[in-house]
């Protein structure tokens, strides 16, 4: 981290067009001191601090330059454990346009300015969109920038949306010229299905050759594909097929067994999703075992699930009992153990 005081003030100056001389008289001093500041030659004496701050409009911590990844972080800090105060949407606006400033193609700062404009409740999301638009070009293999674009473009679950029609419009184009772009094409025909787009969901997933963990993606679409036109027996034939050694596969079917009220099957595939992986194993369907289990009224084995995430993540992960996700356990445990001693 870099304390250098002078290049902050002297950013500062020139964003908000101060001369040397009108900050000078502001605080009592001659430019010539201001100059010194601003080429490292010496420091600003420690009380002038609080007034440098009130002129500039800054908190007194943000005098004290950082690296751009320090701003990043502590732009996601913000984004993960704070509201999106005023006062914060004002700080994080102001770091990535001084990023921008220098770097009009900084993808990264592109993307924190989405998730920005979407904590604060939304209120900007064309601009945000217009921003996600201009890092697809840049960064067309970025998938996290796809995800990010149908929360502002896009529709089915998400509220802050104008239409999956427009997401399909403009990242279509995309798909169908980076087809290595896995999970682009997965939120691409997962909106093609929402809107009842068959023929071109059906063509994109011939289109594409889905490899490694995402293998039996094709059968699980073709399956949401054949439970949409409403042959729900289909849809269940074709998701029999995808092997039980396939995790992901076995986890997504058993997601949609669960929707579908069929809670045996849902399990078994939970469970062949789970056993089908070498650590570190992901804990996606033990948090749904966990969840279907306590719905069920099996609290005893909700309870196990529970006791079993939290070996995954400290054998796995090496996570320590204050993490939230080992209290998060805890406390579902707490209430089991409750519901267990009331039956």
């Amino acid at each position: 981290m870099d304390f250098n005081l002078g290049s902050v003030i002297k950013r500062l100056r020139t964003e908000q067009g101060v001369t040397q001389d009108a900050l000078a008289e502001y605080l009592g001093i001659s430019y010539q001191a201001v100059s010194k500041w601003e080429t490292g030659t010496t420091l600003p004496d420690i009380m002038l601090l609080p007034k440098l701050a009130v002129f500039f409009g800054v908190r007194i911590d943000e005098l004290f330059s950082v690296g751009h990844e320090d701003e990043l972080e502590r732009i996601d800090v913000m984004l993960q454990k704070e509201a999106m105060t005023d006062q914060n949407y004002a700080y994080a606006k102001r770091i990535l346009d001084g990023i921008l400033r220098e770097n009009p193609k900084d993808v990264e700062a592109m993307k924190r300015y989405a998730k920005v404009y979407l904590a604060k409740t939304n209120t900007d999301l064309i601009t945000a969109g217009r921003m996600l638009e201009q890092a697809m070009e840049l960064s067309p293999l970025d998938e996290e920038i796809y995800f990010l674009y149908r929360s502002v473009r896009g529709g089915g679950d998400y509220k802050q949306h104008s239409d999956n029609d427009w997401f399909i419009r403009v990242c279509e184009p995309y798909a169908r010229k980076y087809p290595q772009n896995i999970g682009l094409y997965r939120v691409l025909i997962e909106a093609m299905i929402s809107k009842k787009y068959f023929d071109r969901a059906e063509e994109l997933l011939h289109a594409v050759k889905f490899t490694g963990e995402n293998k039996y993606m094709k059968e699980v679409f073709l399956g949401d594909i054949a439970l949409a036109k409403g042959d729900e027996a289909k849809a269940k034939e074709i998701w029999y097929t995808v092997p039980k050694e396939d995790w992901l596969g076995q986890y997504e079917v058993g997601e949609r067994f669960n929707r579908l009220n069929d809670y045996e099957k849902a399990i078994e595939c939970f469970n062949n999703a789970y056993e089908a992986q070498t650590a570190p194993r992901k804990m996606d369907m033990m948090y749904s075992l966990a969840f279907l289990y306590k719905k069920l009224g099996r609290f005893a084995e909700a309870k196990k699930e529970w006791e079993m995430i939290i070996e995954g993540l400290i054998a796995d992960y090496g996570v320590t009992e204050e993490d939230n996700g080992i209290t998060w356990a805890k406390d579902e445990i707490a209430q089991l153990e409750k519901l267990l001693g009331e039956k």
